[in-house]
This record gives C-alpha cells, structure tokens and sequence, in this order.
C-alpha cells in the first residue's frame, strides 16, 4: 500500500495482483512524507537495488486513533500501522478526510 502526498494518490494492494511490483514501481515516485509499507525481504531487496525508496512512515499517528483504536493498539501493545493489505476501509479510517475525499485511489483486480 502506498499513499503519496506527493502526487496525490492510494495505491490500495488487492491479493495476486501484481500488486508487488506494482509498489516497487510505485516508490520511485514517492517523496520523504508518502507511507510505503513493507513487502516481503527478497522483494525489499530487488526495491534496494533499484534504489526507490523502502517503507516509511507506516506508523498511524496517535491523534488519528479513536478511544477504540487506542484500547485495541494498548492490548496489542504496539501501534497500528498501515500493513501491506490495508483495506480502503481501514485506510478511510486514519488518513484525514480532505485527502481521502482528493486523492486519486486505484487498485489493480
């Protein structure tokens, strides 16, 4: 999954999609305060060696987080983040409304 600031759009990762190579290719484009989140090591590796960018940012800000989200991430004990197949819904949930609402959003099925 990545979300651009940068160029405004969610790149939402379905399953069996090429959805990895789809996020590599992705995260040429991607700036210092776009969200990549992680795909498996060999393909982290093949992200390196091309020298686009890796994960970052996958951490969901405090603030963003609901009295439940907040209760569920203290049982956890370790903070939600967005994760590879990051439903649009969860996506929704923590990424603010005016960017929700502007950014392109895309998928491949």
């Amino acid at each position: 999954m990545i979300i651009s600031h940068k160029h405004r759009f969610v790149f939402i990762k379905t399953r069996k999609t090429a959805g990895t190579s789809m996020e590599i290719a992705l995260s040429k484009y991607c700036g210092p305060d776009d969200i990549i989140t992680p795909i498996s090591p060999n393909d982290e590796s093949t992200r390196r060696s091309l020298g686009y960018r890796g994960p970052q940012n996958c951490e969901i800000p405090l603030s963003s987080y609901s009295r439940k989200a907040f209760l569920k991430a203290a049982y956890r004990r370790r903070r939600l983040s967005f994760r590879n197949h990051s439903s649009a819904a969860f996506i929704m949930k923590y990424l603010d409304d005016e960017k929700w609402n502007s950014y392109f959003k895309f998928c491949f099925e």
